[in-house]
């Protein structure tokens, strides 16, 4: 492939319904669709041939979607991040493509099984000496907690701030023995506990393969809400914004930081990004207490909808959001040795952004 660009096949995950936890929880599931369009056609205005194909209900029905394409002119973009409305199961999709032979954006089917089962993730983490809360996963409402409270009880393998609340941060064996049961009735998965560390919430947006490189760090600014044990990102924070929790969560990017501590932010995000093997973008969040950055979530394939996270650390570093989208794929391409006539990202009939890279130290 290096004499005509790709055809690039867009994959996104269709959800049209709750497989278990609660009702509201769709709107999040449901988002994925709408980011799918917003990056396709950012992708066409610079250039790229671009076939969006929906994943829903059956993977028999995306085989059959695939096979007039060819694994050796078409290249996967991989916006699946769940399917028939289980996070686990996007797995499922990421091992299909790769049997049939198709090259894709993103981290294998393997490292992405590993940071949906955040107890998997964080084992590898601890082996690699990178820093996380200590932890346990839970099967049962009366298993023994070893650690110190308060303790934070969150969903095992969901995603999106999905089953996290204001009773989500407990103090007493009592408050977590309910708490978890809870997420085994409503949630049908065990809980991870894992202690509540005080301190900043960062995210650090990562992208590239040799070197990884950082955007600009963004903070989560909880200084309206005067309950430390509050100051977490929940389901409300994040997608109802009718709720106060929303309206008393802002972000700040870039977050303001002395040199040292963004390095020492920067250098954790990055070996998670190494030790996990993940591959041409991701986001890291991160509790930075006394000068230690705690690794509390990977998210291997983040919300990349105009307005979150992501994509707003790659404005506040220069680049519009077609260049990101561009660029994120050209990361896969060169990855795997597909080269085009020019990089993507550098089309435009406008005049193109100064670029900030931070490099990992």
């Amino acid at each position: 492939m290096d004499d005509e660009d790709p055809l690039i096949l867009f994959l996104y995950n269709v959800e049209s319904g709750v497989a278990h936890g609660e009702a509201t929880d769709l709107v999040a599931l449901q988002e994925t669709a709408g980011v799918a369009m917003q990056l396709t056609e950012a992708l066409r205005s610079r250039g790229a041939q671009v076939f969006p194909i929906p994943v829903q209900d059956s993977l028999d029905t995306l085989r059959t979607a695939l096979q007039p394409f060819s694994p050796e002119t078409a290249f996967i973009f991989n916006y699946c991040d769940g399917f028939g409305g289980n996070n686990m199961a996007a797995t499922r999709i990421v091992r299909l493509i790769e049997t049939l032979g198709f090259k894709h954006t993103g981290s294998t089917a393997e490292v992405i099984a590993t940071c949906i089962d955040k107890s998997r993730a964080k084992r590898k983490l601890i082996a690699a000496g990178v820093a996380t809360p200590r932890y346990q996963v839970f099967s049962r409402p009366d298993d023994i907690y070893r650690f110190d409270f308060p303790a934070f009880v969150k969903p095992l393998t969901d995603d999106a701030s999905i089953g996290i609340n204001a009773e989500s941060v407990v103090r007493t064996p009592e408050a977590l023995a309910r708490r978890v049961e809870y997420l085994l009735d409503h949630y049908r998965q065990r809980a991870l506990v894992e202690e509540y560390i005080h301190g900043r919430e960062l995210a650090v947006s990562l992208w590239g393969n040799d070197p990884v490189q950082a955007l600009p760090i963004t903070e989560m600014d909880y200084s309206r809400i005067r309950d430390p044990l509050r100051h977490i990102l929940t389901y409300d924070a994040k997608w109802n914004p009718a709720s106060r929790d929303y309206r008393n969560t802002p972000t700040r990017c870039p977050a303001i930081m002395t040199r040292t501590d963004e390095l020492c932010v920067i250098d954790a995000a990055v070996r998670t990004y190494q030790t996990l093997g993940l591959r041409d973008f991701a986001r890291v969040d991160i509790r930075y207490h006394k000068g230690i950055p705690y690794i509390i979530d990977i998210n291997e394939i983040p919300d990349l909808s105009m307005d979150s996270g992501f994509p707003n650390s790659a404005r506040t570093a220069g680049y519009s959001y077609s260049e990101m989208a561009a660029r994120i794929l050209t990361f896969a391409l060169l990855r795997e040795g597909w080269l085009c006539p020019q990089p993507l990202y550098l089309r435009s009939t406008s005049p193109r952004l100064q670029t900030v890279n931070l490099s990992s130290p």
